[in-house]
């Protein structure tokens, strides 16, 4: 709603306009009696409680993607305590690349006084089978099954009848191949010191016998293949 003021009024406006104009002058010539003139020359001290460093927001640290460069300087440092128990496990589904991989690691283990343990079927555990026989010390190798020898494949039993400490557990053929795998990883952890696995981001039973491994206060080395 509009509303019209009188020429009385306007001028009463007008002259506690000038009033007011004249009291804020009024307390701007106080202000800078108040305030110290600047000289440039002057150094200003600045205060604060605490330092801050809130680094630079523009930087991502990405976590640093382990190598094969990397496991083989992490076992040479682990190396100048003597030869350890190894225990080597991975996926089934290794492309040859890795096989190749894991069998020079395997090798070179065997080679440097350490003893290797594995577990059946294709893929990473048989490649840690070949490098370790490379090696010739048949007795720097153990390999745990998590049934009997027959219920691996033709050439899985092929390559297993070369090694001489083979151990099997028959009486669980009747169990899921998952449930006496991670019975088999549970004693394969129980008789080494470090556990190196290979596995894809989705290979449950390899990464849940990683966890155990770290509850057990293991050393563990985790490479994902994917």
């Amino acid at each position: 709603m509009l509303q019209f003021s009188s020429p009385e009024q306007e001028e009463g406006k007008e002259y506690a306009i000038v009033e007011e104009d004249s009291i804020s002058t009024a307390a701007a010539n106080r202000n800078r009696q108040e305030i110290p003139e600047f000289n440039p020359s002057e150094k200003i001290e600045v205060r604060r409680k605490d330092k801050l460093n809130v680094g630079n927001p523009q930087i991502l640290v990405k976590d640093k993607d382990l190598t094969v460069t990397d496991i083989l300087l992490e076992l040479a440092a682990i190396q100048q305590e003597g030869p350890q128990k190894y225990c080597i496990l991975g996926s089934r589904y290794c492309s040859y690349l890795h096989q190749q991989i894991i069998e020079l690691l395997a090798y070179a283990l065997v080679l440097s006084g350490n003893h290797v343990f594995t577990s059946g079927a294709q893929g990473v555990n048989a490649a840690a089978v070949r490098g370790a026989l490379r090696a010739n010390q048949t007795n720097s190798l153990t390999v745990v099954l998590p049934q009997s020898l027959e219920k691996q494949d033709t050439e899985s039993q092929e390559l297993l009848k070369k090694v001489e400490n083979l151990i099997a557990f028959p009486h669980r053929d009747e169990m899921s191949l998952e449930m006496a795998s991670k019975l088999c990883n549970s004693f394969l952890l129980n008789q080494t010191d470090q556990l190196i696995s290979f596995a894809f981001h989705e290979s449950s039973t390899v990464i849940e016998a990683a966890e155990e491994a770290r509850e057990r206060k293991k050393l563990v080395t985790m490479l994902f293949l994917d």
